[in-house]
């Protein structure tokens, strides 16, 4: 008799920027309710808030209402896992901090700081998609990222001027063309875990904005998983997990 073979059932997505003025990752969230209720397991694989570009009087009420969400997503997924890998968005000092107090304090909260593996799929940001990036300048870079500041309300103005001409979907479609982001992150992940390639056939992840799937290299399948800011494609996947 054939063995019957349990999944695990998760979703993954990227790039909310809660708290960003062009996010509507409120919403987006909102809508993926129905599936959010048969999945196992969610992976919010990066930028799920935005520290820099908060509409929020403060960091430090940026950093509450953050906490505030995890806190609901938490009670909202109960008993199912939630992985929350960082982004250089959301990497701040107070905003690691939390994370940190919050997973030790949950059995279903796990925090990642680059990439983790689920069975056959690794997951992670992406930001090793920029240019030139080895594991060391992704250090270097995250650190950089760690100390930023709320920018103010001129700055918040200007970008969304920026976005409102289109010109920051123009530079994430120049600087992040399909077949050399794929080709970045497998040069990172080369790397950083020599390995890898080793029983991966799933690669999730985000940061471009750019989404695609099934962009098969190696016999490795990458996905991105688009953004949640106006603009960009939203692009949440299900997956399955032995």
């Amino acid at each position: 008799m054939a063995r019957v073979q349990s999944l695990k059932k998760g979703l993954v997505v990227s790039d909310l920027h809660l708290f960003s003025a062009r996010s509507s990752g409120e919403k987006l969230l909102e809508d993926l309710s129905p599936i959010l209720r048969r999945v196992d397991l969610l992976v919010l694989n990066g930028d799920t808030f935005d520290f820099r570009w908060s509409t929020l009087a403060s960091e430090h009420e940026t950093l509450v209402a953050a906490r505030w969400h995890l806190e609901r997503w938490l009670k909202l997924f109960e008993g199912r896992e939630i992985h929350y890998v960082i982004g250089n968005h959301d990497c701040l000092v107070g905003h690691c901090a939390i994370l940190a107090e919050m997973a030790a304090a949950s059995e279903t909260l796990k925090v990642h700081e680059r990439e983790f593996v689920l069975g056959d799929s690794l997951f992670l940001h992406g930001d090793c998609a920029n240019r030139g990036m080895s594991p060391a300048r992704l250090d270097a870079y995250r650190e950089a990222w760690s100390r930023d500041r709320q920018r103010g309300a001129v700055g918040r103005g200007f970008y969304r001027v920026v976005d409102a001409t289109g010109a920051g979907l123009m530079f994430h479609r120049v600087y992040f063309p399909q077949a050399a982001t794929v080709a970045r992150v497998s040069g990172y992940l080369d790397q950083a875990l020599p390995q890898w390639r080793e029983g991966i056939r799933n690669c999730y992840f985000g940061h471009t904005h750019m989404p695609f799937r099934d962009h098969e290299v190696g016999g490795v399948r990458f996905h991105n998983t688009g953004s949640g800011t106006r603009g960009m494609g939203f692009n949440p996947l299900e997956f399955e997990i032995p």
